[in-house]
């Protein structure tokens, strides 16, 4: 099996991991604190559902990882640029866009401050002067993963052409820069731990995790990596630290381990967990994820408006969100997302009927 059959075939299961990091983003804002709070609920749950953020984690870390698979070295010259920036054009704007029309009820316009969020620029100036508009809070990560995408090609570049040591150099470095600064729980100025880190823009003080992802991602290809480890080892490691309180700490460890977690699903070959993260049902819920992402809070909004808040109207809201993101996925982001390629000229992209295609 060469090295593209390979990486489409690991992609599958990867792709069905999203769903699970992206229902604990959904949950952790849509319901995390009530049912936290309700009475008799374990501590361990309960920390477990207020680090649901860190979902967010792992998505920027697969990012990575699955860029680095997808494209190595193979971004260079001005055609091979454009291809390359339309496919990530295709693969986020169609769904973001449509959300954040779909956020348009429920927020006051700002005039001229709500235009940056239309081109994903909403969260680049520093933290201390980021006023911009996010009308769908969860976007802020795709304006994040913009600026990741404009690395990228450097990124690789330099992944690329270092030793196997100076890779894992800079990955304990960026580690530890994330354990100290805590900036993988960053989304605001009021949780920077240090002052200067305010006058530092979010995509920058994210940059480690993704960049974590493309240098583990190379290390898989050159088969250099820790030994190969269970899928459910790192996966325990990651319940057990989130489950022991709701520190910024826990964020570093948590890069960490999404890495390994990723690392061990891409090398598994046919446990248990491969075998269930490669079934289709899962295949097709983890396609949807960035659907169910992106939709999660205007729905979550129409519901409230109809039902009130209440019980009934968290419990609705889960059911609803998943139909709409499976609709989505099938009927707007895959068809859209092969529209804009095939008049860009280029190959479809899908690897399987049942998208599995890299993190947006």
């Amino acid at each position: 099996m060469d090295e593209r059959a390979r990486d489409a075939t690991l992609i599958r299961p990867l792709t069905s991991a999203r769903f699970f990091a992206a229902a604990a983003v959904v949950v952790y804002h849509s319901g995390a604190t009530w049912l936290a709070g309700h009475p008799g609920a374990p501590m361990v749950v309960q920390s477990i559902l207020l680090n649901g953020y860190l979902g967010v984690t792992f998505f920027f870390v697969l990012s990575g990882f699955i860029l680095q698979l997808t494209y190595r070295g193979g971004i260079a010259g001005a055609a091979a640029w454009r291809r390359y920036g339309i496919a990530r054009f295709a693969r986020i704007y169609p769904v973001y866009l449509l959300a954040l029309v779909a956020m348009a009820p429920f927020v006051r316009f700002r005039g001229l401050r709500d235009l940056p969020q239309f081109v994903l620029l909403q969260w680049w100036p520093p933290i201390q002067i980021a006023h911009w508009s996010n009308w769908n809070m969860p976007a802020w990560t795709l304006s994040v993963e913009c600026f990741f995408y404009c690395c990228f090609p450097l990124l690789s570049y330099v992944a690329m052409r270092l030793p196997a040591r100076g890779l894992w150099a800079i990955v304990t470095a960026l580690w530890l820069f994330d354990l100290i600064t805590g900036s993988s729980a960053i989304v605001a100025g009021r949780q920077a731990w240090f002052g200067w880190m305010a006058g530092i823009p979010i995509p920058l003080l994210r940059l480690p995790e993704f960049s974590i992802g493309i240098v583990f991602a190379e290390l898989h290809r050159r088969r250099c990596t820790l030994p190969t480890l269970p899928a459910w080892l790192p996966l325990l490691a990651l319940l057990v630290i989130v489950g022991l309180g709701n520190g910024r700490w826990i964020a570093a460890f948590a890069t960490a381990l999404s890495a390994l977690i990723i690392v061990a699903i891409a090398a598994d070959r046919g446990s248990v967990i491969g075998r269930l993260l490669s079934a289709r049902p899962l295949v097709l819920l983890g396609g949807a994820s960035y659907s169910l992402y992106l939709l999660h809070q205007p729905i979550h909004f129409a519901i409230a408006r109809l039902m009130g808040s209440s019980k009934l109207m968290l419990a609705a809201q889960y059911p609803v969100l998943l139909i709409a993101a499976i609709g989505v996925f099938l009927l707007v982001e895959e068809p859209a997302r092969e529209w804009i390629r095939g008049r860009a000229g280029m190959k479809p992209s899908a690897i399987e009927p049942v998208a599995a295609h890299p993190v947006g």
